[in-house]
């Protein structure tokens, strides 16, 4: 049965977005966790602030943007 989940969501500005799942080793998790701040209290100065579907999502657009400038 076909989701009816809307394909557009309100922090992309009405660009259609698709859901990527990834499945990565735990430590790569617990580094990225240490990161971007899920783990700690208090002020976070990393651009993602507890939000591992930011950073895939910039991590993903730089590894584009660069590999694309070679």
């Amino acid at each position: 049965m076909p989701t009816t989940k809307k394909k557009t969501n309100r922090y992309f500005n009405g660009v259609e977005t698709a859901r990527l799942i990834v499945t990565v080793e735990s430590s790569l998790v617990a580094q990225v966790d240490d990161l971007i701040g899920v783990r700690k209290y208090g002020h976070i100065t990393h651009p993602c602030r507890r939000n591992r579907a930011e950073f895939v999502r910039q991590a993903i657009a730089e590894k584009l943007a660069r590999d694309s400038n070679q």
